[in-house]
């Protein structure tokens, strides 16, 4: 699966989860959405919708990881996931 795949993937997850219909924006602009601005997610619909991810891609969201990049970001979390794909270390969060 390639990033673009990946990312309309997570959109339309994000969607069912949250009842929402899918974004009609660009494939560029899909990967500059904010989870929170496009479907609403709150702190718990955040940590719910990885617990589905981790289910759907086989992968682990350590708690170090959990940052706002993560959580919030459709690039960021794609990014991540990708990563723990190809076993590549997963990206550092920023500051550290």
């Amino acid at each position: 699966m390639d990033r673009a795949e990946l990312i309309r993937e997570l959109h339309e997850l994000a969607a069912r989860m949250m009842r929402a219909p899918r974004p009609a924006v660009t494939e560029d602009e899909l990967a500059e959405v904010s989870l929170v601005d496009r479907y609403g997610f709150s702190s718990l619909d955040a940590l719910e919708y990885l617990l589905v991810l981790e289910e759907r891609f086989d992968v682990v969201f350590e708690d170090e990881d959990l940052t706002e990049e993560t959580l919030f970001n459709i690039d960021g979390l794609a990014e991540y996931i990708l990563a723990q794909k190809t076993g590549e270390p997963s990206p550092a969060p920023p500051g550290r």
